[in-house]
């Protein structure tokens, strides 16, 4: 069984250990569960692969505790991306929240990214200065990181960049 959501909210979680043919569980960017609702194996003794990420922290410190045991049994456990309910309302309007704990991602790269957008976003709620002419040359930015990026890497973006010029004259205003 697989769930996710957006932050999205998962009630009730404890039910799941009425599933007792349940082989695996993969949830993903839900939040609700507390450390009460674990899955319990002696409930779903069928279940081979407990995947967990983007999900409360002590749901995540639960499910571990409980489920650990079992990995020498032949279980596999993965659980990453344990968050805090702080966590959960500075990141509900970030749009790069999934950046946290990516492999690729370095965290100080995550950190910069994430000052760089609410500095942006503040300085735009404070003096609306994207006009016509302002948001033109913000496209023409995007396009030409687009073209260097096609370059670099050797790849044909040639679709990402007909999908951006689509949106730039999708809102053209005049």
């Amino acid at each position: 069984m697989s769930l996710s959501g957006n932050l999205g909210e998962l009630t009730s979680a404890a039910a799941l250990n009425l599933l007792p043919r349940l082989q695996g569980l993969t949830i993903c960017d839900l939040f609700g569960m507390e450390a009460s609702d674990c899955l319990l194996p002696h409930r779903v003794p069928q279940v081979e692969d407990v995947s967990l990420y983007g999900i409360p922290a002590n749901y995540a410190a639960a499910m571990r505790k409980t489920w650990r045991p079992h990995v020498s049994a032949g279980v596999e456990l993965d659980v990453r991306g344990a968050r805090k309910p702080e966590w959960v309302a500075a990141n509900a309007a970030n749009p790069l929240r999934d950046w946290d704990g990516r492999e690729h991602i370095p965290r100080a790269g995550y950190r910069k990214a994430v000052a760089q957008y609410k500095a942006t976003r503040g300085a735009y709620s404070r003096t609306p200065f994207i006009e016509t002419v302002e948001r033109e040359e913000l496209f023409d930015a995007l396009d030409f990181l687009a073209q260097e990026a096609q370059t670099a890497a050797g790849r044909d973006l040639s679709a990402a960049r007909a999908a951006l010029i689509e949106g730039v004259n999708s809102i053209r205003d005049w």
